[in-house]
């Protein structure tokens, strides 16, 4: 029994003298994940001065909501023109979210709020045909994006901005 005793004792003695102490918490860096914008033009419009969507215009935008059912949203934009407007609302209904006015004729400053109140959140932001490249490329820093053709409404452009590194911009079709 002693025998035993002493083994054991000797045994615990060893191992907690060969045991490295414990390492020093390191602090991890803070991550941040990257904005991700999705940008859009409004859907297909009737004629007139602020029309309307088409029945196609309104699939279109039915669409586009089921396209990001599984993204999660954390805002949504949309010019005050009731073609914009109708083009983010199914979107806006199935996320729970309000649509957020902004000023296409200000697309700089607006540029820049979006980096500064929303690095690391997802949000969409729908336009015209030529606004919505205009801020793809103010967001991504290459404005080198053409205006899209006045006949085509199916662009969705996705821009990512990393914490580091550049921006990275694709061009959908849906």
């Amino acid at each position: 029994m002693f025998r035993i005793f002493l083994g054991l004792f000797l045994v615990s003695v060893l191992t907690a003298n060969c045991q490295s102490p414990a390492p020093e918490p390191v602090e991890a860096p803070a991550v941040t994940a990257p904005m991700t914008v999705f940008l859009v033009r409004h859907a297909e419009k009737e004629a007139g001065d602020d029309p309307v969507l088409t029945a196609e215009g309104m699939a279109r935008a039915e669409a586009l909501a089921q396209l990001l059912d599984q993204v999660e949203l954390d805002a949504i934009f949309s010019t005050d023109y009731r073609r914009t407007q109708l083009t983010a609302a199914p979107t806006a209904k199935a996320k729970s979210l309000e649509v957020q006015s902004y000023n296409p004729r200000e697309l700089p400053a607006f540029a820049e709020q979006l980096k500064a109140e929303y690095a690391g959140k997802t949000i969409l932001v729908v336009g015209h045909s030529n606004t919505t490249p205009t801020l793809t490329g103010l967001i991504d820093g290459t404005e080198a994006h053409a205006p899209f053709d006045e006949s085509d409404y199916r662009n969705l452009m996705v821009v990512t901005v990393p914490t580091e590194g550049p921006a990275r911009t694709f061009r959908l079709r849906f």
